[in-house]
């Protein structure tokens, strides 16, 4: 059939998608979502089929934006349209979806695919649901792993060995990577560090590190600002490591799905590809962190160092607290504030343990410090001032400003402090509420949105004591996060309920 084209105006899909009228698409024989072959002179593609009466007229194809970039076409060219079969892949995520075992070649077809954007997300949708529903075994796992990594770009390091560290996620501040990167890389450590953005949360790693310099690189450069330096933080978006996993994780966070295997495969995957050979992961568990039980998380670590070995890296699991957020800031600014603060020999305690800890891990991993003795060889980085000087390294390579103080840091222009309203003791944090209102502030879009805490967990307080502030750049904001506050982020506990005497009294 021979259709003329019409260019739409419109950002639609990744993946090639047309739009055709319903009557055109009648006689050829497809449905919507069905595929038609597009051929356009020398140039022809398979492309998912939408359906209209509107938009297009009979005897016209609409091509998206997309479409119309890649292929330079125009109005007025005719295209021939002719009747398409899915990819094989689409019959192998039916495979899973019936609860049967995928092999090397059928894991690697759905994942081609998916990078060549020959899938659509409702079929991308099928193959998340059908490892939430049916899991992966192992042996999968590794292939889908393999299947990532050589899809992407992988970071060709000349400085060896590489360490790496990983946090599952949940715990709203927690940059620790911003305080274990320049502490390894103090001690002559390799670890070039791909970091992502927030997705429900108030800031990524990425997020606070562009306060302070770019974090967008590509490939050559990560591996010049590493082989110079030893070190990098940068954002792993900019470098197409394991493409097909961040394709994935598109489909999996609307539908809040994130099974156990996926998990796995989407953190080694990128651990891989940056050629990692000794990687801490940090396991946070709390009943608002994605890992809400203990023994579960046992058992995650056990897979990850199973996995690990298999793909030889060595691997060791922390589980870690994440009832509670770590720091004092939550937003960009506010955690940026933080780690420099806490890499100048101050700022929030647990921010400083638990970095010293990871840090001092990877130290005993690499052979740098005994067993036990890591955590001591960590602190005297910090209190020699070496990390904050690797860290100033890390921001001039990167394109900062090496000499930046904390006062150059953007805070939001509009504050409120919310206050306690009686005396008592620190019960309880609500992770999700506090990034939820830290979002609400303008986080992480606004750099200097967030929220401040005056307090910890199990302090005691008294009545009118500051308990938090929240900053934006906006009043309109602030009325919006305080809109959220009907239910506090954190509850203050009276110590003494009441005192009940008897009428009796000597």
């Amino acid at each position: 059939m021979l259709l003329k084209i019409k260019t739409l105006d419109i950002e639609a899909t990744d993946y090639p998608l047309v739009l055709m009228h319903k009557d055109d698409a009648k006689f050829l024989g497809v449905r919507r979502l069905g595929r038609v072959n597009i051929k356009l002179g020398d140039k022809e593609f398979v492309a998912v089929v939408d359906l209209t009466e509107k938009l297009v007229n009979k005897g016209e194809v609409g091509l998206y934006e997309y479409l119309c970039n890649k292929f330079d076409t125009k109005c007025g060219l005719n295209a021939e349209v002719t009747l398409a079969s899915p990819p094989d892949s689409v019959h192998f995520i039916k495979k899973k979806l019936d609860g049967n075992t995928l092999a090397k070649d059928e894991i690697n077809n759905i994942i081609e695919d998916t990078v060549e954007n020959r899938l659509s997300d409702i079929e991308l949708s099928a193959f998340v649901s059908a490892v939430y529903t049916r899991g992966l075994s192992n042996e999968e796992v590794i292939n889908l792993i393999n299947s990532m990594v050589n899809t992407g770009q992988t970071l060709n390091i000349k400085r060896k060995p590489i360490f790496d560290k990983h946090c599952i996620g949940g715990v709203p501040g927690n940059r620790t990577t911003m305080v274990v990167v320049p502490i390894l890389g103090a001690a002559g450590l390799t670890i070039p560090k791909t970091s992502s953005r927030a997705i429900s949360s108030a800031a990524g790693t990425t997020d606070t590190m562009e306060v302070l310099c770019d974090v967008s690189f590509h490939k050559n450069e990560i591996e010049r600002i590493v082989d110079k330096i030893g070190c990098c933080i940068v954002w792993g978006g900019g470098v197409d490591l394991a493409i097909a996993d961040d394709k994935l994780i598109k489909i999996r966070n609307p539908l809040g799905l994130d099974p156990e295997s996926l998990l796995l495969a989407s953190i080694l995957a990128k651990k891989k590809a940056s050629g990692s050979e000794k990687v801490v992961i940090d396991i946070p568990v709390g009943k608002n962190a994605k890992i809400k039980d203990a023994n579960f998380a046992r058992k995650l670590a056990r897979n990850f160092i199973t996995l690990g070995e298999r793909l030889e890296m060595e691997i060791k699991c922390m589980i870690t607290y994440g009832e509670k957020p770590i720091g004092k800031g939550i937003g960009p600014s506010l955690e940026a504030i933080d780690v420099l603060k806490v890499l100048s020999g101050d700022g929030p305690y647990d921010l400083r343990e638990k970095s010293c800890e990871i840090a001092g891990l990877l130290f005993e991993m690499g052979g740098k410090a005994p067993r036990g003795r890591g955590k001591e060889i960590a602190e005297q980085m910090i209190d020699s001032g070496k990390a904050l000087s690797k860290f100033r390294d890390i921001i001039n390579e990167q394109g900062g400003n090496p000499k930046v103080k904390i006062e150059d840091l953007p805070i939001g222009s509009y504050n409120h402090t919310v206050k306690s309203e009686i005396e008592g003791r620190i019960d309880f944090m609500d992770t999700r509420m506090i990034n939820m209102i830290a979002r609400a502030c303008g986080a992480p879009d606004d750099k200097g949105a967030g929220i401040f805490f005056h307090v910890e967990k199990g302090e005691r307080v008294k009545k009118g004591q500051d308990l938090f502030t929240l900053y934006a750049d906006k009043e309109t904001k602030i009325t919006n996060a305080l809109e959220i506050l009907d239910g506090s982020p954190i509850g203050v506990e009276k110590v003494i309920y009441d005192i009940v005497e008897g009428e009796l009294s000597l």
